[in-house]
């Protein structure tokens, strides 16, 4: 499994580029349907296309979504997966009574919510079609799920209690970008 600086450092920059140069798949215009084989051909680009297919291609509202609705649609996801794995966080802080595992959870809980508002920005901005603060705000709420997963490398070192669902932000993130650089003129 690619690490999350794999992640930060080779997927985000290389989204950023794609967007910046020419390309013929750029010809995907905002009224474009997202129909099965656009939904496909983007669940193939990503890291881990069993995923994909698991959350975005069985997800009903593709089939009525444009290339804008699709962009809309993946924050969504990425909104409920970082919702539910906060609503996760506060029931394991509860739970524990190691303190440096209560630590982490602290910083987990306060990086969660951090990632909440950029991803709740990065949906006004989507729908208002500003697909650059897109971009910004999905990297920026990406790298505080990071920084949570990361906590758990430093000493003592464990395994977090989220490492699946952290991962999981990082890949439906991961979407997103696919998508907008379909939507962004190259």
């Amino acid at each position: 499994m690619a690490s999350p600086f794999c992640f930060i450092s080779f997927i985000l920059p290389l989204a950023i580029i794609c967007a910046c140069c020419p390309s013929r798949a750029a010809a995907i215009r905002f009224e474009t349907k997202a129909d099965a084989a656009l939904v496909q051909s983007i669940c193939e680009e990503s890291q881990d296309p069993d995923f994909c297919n698991r959350t975005l291609a069985v997800d009903p509202r593709v089939a009525a979504a444009t290339m804008d609705g699709l962009a809309m649609l993946s924050i969504l996801l990425t909104i409920d997966q970082l919702q539910t794995t906060s609503d996760t966080i506060a029931s394991i802080h509860g739970q524990t009574s190691d303190p440096v595992g209560k630590q982490r959870l602290g910083v987990c809980q306060t990086d969660y919510k951090d990632a909440l508002g950029q991803f709740r920005g990065a949906s006004s901005s989507s729908d208002a079609r500003a697909y650059w603060d897109v971009i910004d705000r999905v990297r920026d709420g990406t790298n505080k799920v990071i920084d949570c997963e990361n906590i758990y490398k430093r000493d003592p070192i464990s395994v977090s209690p989220i490492t699946v669902d952290n991962h999981n932000v990082i890949k439906l993130s991961e979407l997103t970008l696919i998508i907008v650089d379909k939507i962004l003129p190259h």
